[in-house]
């Protein structure tokens, strides 16, 4: 689930760099939240950065 998370997030920093992307960003946005809800059901705590950072 952590991997997830922060493929998800990586996803939404491209998405974010992309012209007219606006609805990918928010759908990879619920996708991060339903994420984050299953992980903390399962008693996995992700504390991912808000702001990832590609090199």
């Amino acid at each position: 689930m952590p991997q997830l998370i922060f493929a998800l997030s990586v996803a939404r920093e491209m998405a974010e760099r992309e012209l007219h992307a606006e609805m990918l960003v928010i759908l990879i946005d619920e996708a991060l939240k339903e994420a984050k809800e299953e992980a903390l059901r399962h008693g996995i705590l992700v504390d991912i950065e808000e702001e990832t950072e590609l090199q």
